[in-house]
């Protein structure tokens, strides 16, 4: 089962063939593993989580669970989350310092060819002219591709971290390139974001104080754009704005943030439902102000997301949806965070490059997350979760016991056996006597 989240994390270079989400098939074939054993703080809220998104489901649209597509567009939280869970159901003693390193070294390599096929029809600058000319690797979309790179580039510093090398400095520079090129903003957002974060040592306050600012953020300017002559449950929002990259934060401003709030101000506490943000509801009975329930839906599967996770969950699953996500995050950066303090101190740095990369790319994720819907995307939040499946697996090797031989032959004891005689009393001769 491990080989198949090995296959599953080298193969998250792509989007284009949906192959490296099948890291949840250990939960197929090894279910009932599941029972008997103790698990990290962070799997509570992560799977009270993705029970309340279940239920939020069945109540507002049962058959969605039966349809690909919703697990596709939707429902890509089941498909980006579920190789942790899968994590507890099996078991290697492989080196992951080695492993992350190799799979750091690989993902560089084999984008060097279409990258160099770009810089040759586009040049290195044509972004910021032609914006739609961007890099985008193996994915479809370029946030889904700068987000991928921006995570490689978290992989890389604490692979460095690890062990320190100009090979690795390029190869991270060169990374960093490639995310350049992308021109996806939120992206570079986070990457840049690790760098302070671990400069000023990584401290909880400042965790909090990141958190609490997004957050806030996100709020603020989601009310501060919404106009209360817009009906934002029905309206159609239009983009009037001719230069791709302004018109990409006029429909967010402008639009999906105030619609997002719309929908938390009718159902505060859990949300109108899980994946409802994109579908047509006509009608809202509220209750008490505090729970509002939708009725006369067109349910939609599409990618029209708020394009910022905080506000997406507060739409539909509300503080309750919220609370349980960054409860998640918090206790995984910590859990990281001993992880490495304890490979470095007592374990003579094993799988520290894995626990560090959690850590540093947790808080990755959670930047970007104020710019798109990342903390759901799989393209993203794979390569993440797959670390972490194979971070759970983590058996340590076994000490072997040294065999210790007798260095001398007997030697015969000190004392006279019996029966044997006394040696002879003789003298010492002395020369000339």
């Amino acid at each position: 089962m491990a080989y198949i989240s090995v296959l599953a994390l080298f193969l998250t270079v792509t989007n284009l063939v949906p192959v490296s989400a099948v890291g949840f098939l250990p939960i197929i074939f090894c279910a009932w593993r599941f029972f008997g054993r103790s698990y990290p703080s962070f799997m509570t809220p992560l799977t009270a989580l993705a029970l309340f998104a279940i239920v939020s489901t069945l109540l507002y649209d049962p058959r969605s669970l039966t349809e690909f597509e919703f697990y596709r567009r939707d429902g890509n939280f089941f498909i980006a989350y579920a190789p942790i869970f899968a994590g507890c159901l099996y078991a290697h003693r492989w080196d992951m310092n080695k492993l992350l390193r190799a799979f750091f070294v690989f993902a560089v390599l084999i984008n060097i060819p279409p990258y160099m096929l770009y810089l040759a029809q586009n040049g290195l600058l044509s972004i910021f002219k032609h914006p739609d000319d961007s890099f985008g690797s193996f994915f479809i979309a370029r946030n889904a591709a700068g987000g991928f790179l921006a995570m490689l580039f978290c992989l890389g510093v604490a692979s460095y971290l690890q062990r320190r090398s100009k090979i690795m400095l390029a190869l991270i520079a060169l990374n960093g390139l490639m995310l350049f090129s992308t021109y996806s903003r939120g992206s570079l957002l986070g990457a840049f974001a690790v760098l302070p974060y671990l400069y000023f040592g990584r401290k909880r306050l400042i965790l909090a104080s990141l958190i609490s600012c997004l957050v806030l953020a996100s709020l603020a300017m989601a009310m501060y754009h919404t106009r209360s002559s817009v009906d934002y449950m029905g309206y159609t929002f239009t983009i009037q704005n001719q230069d791709a990259k302004l018109a990409n934060l006029d429909i967010r401003y402008e639009w999906l943030w105030p619609r997002a709030l719309a929908y938390f101000r009718q159902s505060p506490i859990v949300g109108m439902g899980f994946g409802s943000f994109d579908d047509q509801i006509r009608n809202v009975v509220s209750y008490f102000g505090v729970l509002g329930v939708p009725s006369d839906i067109i349910v939609e599967h599409s990618d029209s997301h708020a394009h910022n996770s905080y506000l997406n969950f507060l739409a539909e699953l509300g503080v309750v949806g919220l609370a349980l996500l960054l409860s998640f995050y918090w206790k995984l950066i910590k859990w990281s965070q001993d992880g490495a303090a304890r490979s470095a101190l007592v374990e003579r740095g094993r799988n520290f490059a894995a626990f560090r990369f959690v850590e540093i790319s947790s808080v990755c994720l959670l930047v970007m997350a104020a710019t798109e819907h990342r903390l759901v995307s799989p393209s993203n939040v794979l390569i993440l979760s797959l670390v972490i499946s194979l971070l759970l697996a983590s058996r340590p090797v076994p000490a072997v016991r040294p065999e210790y031989t007798r260095r001398v032959p007997d030697a015969p004891p000190p004392y006279r056996r019996p029966g044997q005689a006394y040696p002879a009393a003789t003298g010492r001769s002395v020369h000339g006597s």
